[in-house]
């Protein structure tokens, strides 16, 4: 068990795009590129997303506009399957179409139910980071702990403590601020507004948190050997 460990916090840190460069743990661009599935996973973010709102403004048919956008995201995981990427987040991506078509679809849905998902998700992240803050053990810290292989050794330095407070709580924002912004389009069933608002705070919003985090953790993960 002591010999697996190491190898699974190199995994984890290496999906996440952190590599070793010199001895120090290292964050950039290229760095971001991987923690966001490559330049496949952003055009799988990004591209159903953008043809929903394209369709919509100009069909205002909605559930033609899910359908293709649908289509389109079955397509892309398709090609992952047939190029043999991860089967993990394929399955969990058809998955997460068919809960959303079938929303949208069934007898008494609408066609603003097709994001739904998205709330359960949003949520999913912001009550597990947010309760972790309140009992003072922030998730980012218990993340970053493994990932370098000290487990809980930074709960002891007051400094490390309060910056992986203020991480955790940054993510606690952004999962916060999706809610605040896309309830009230989906209450009102403004489909264009939220379907845009998905696409800018989705894979931009997430790739700015990403960075900002490290910004902010840098210095405590390079005194690291």
């Amino acid at each position: 068990m002591s010999d697996q460990k190491p190898d699974e916090a190199t995994a984890a840190a290496k999906a996440l795009g952190i590599r070793k460069v010199d001895g120090r743990h290292e964050f950039d661009s290229k760095s971001l590129l991987v923690s966001m599935g490559g330049l496949q996973g952003i055009l799988e973010a990004v591209i159903p997303g953008f043809v929903f709102v394209i369709m919509f403004a100009i069909t205002t048919q909605v559930y033609l506009s899910i359908a293709v956008s649908a289509a389109l995201s079955v397509a892309f995981i398709l090609i992952r399957i047939i190029t043999r990427k991860p089967l993990a987040q394929a399955i969990g991506g058809l998955i997460g179409i068919a809960i959303a078509s079938f929303l949208a679809f069934r007898d008494g849905g609408s066609g603003r139910d097709y994001f739904l998902t998205g709330f359960v998700t949003n949520l999913s992240y912001l009550v597990p980071l947010a309760i972790s803050v309140l009992v003072r053990w922030p998730l980012i810290g218990v993340v970053a702990g493994f990932l370098l292989g000290e487990k809980t050794a930074w709960r002891k330095n007051k400094y490390e403590m309060r910056l992986f407070n203020m991480a955790t709580l940054l993510w606690v924002g952004i999962f916060s601020a999706r809610l605040l912004v896309q309830w009230p389009l989906y209450l009102a069933d403004n489909l264009t507004a939220l379907a845009t608002a998905r696409l800018i705070m989705g894979l931009p919003l997430y790739a700015a948190g990403l960075w900002v985090t490290w910004l902010m953790l840098r210095g405590v993960i390079q005194r690291r050997p």
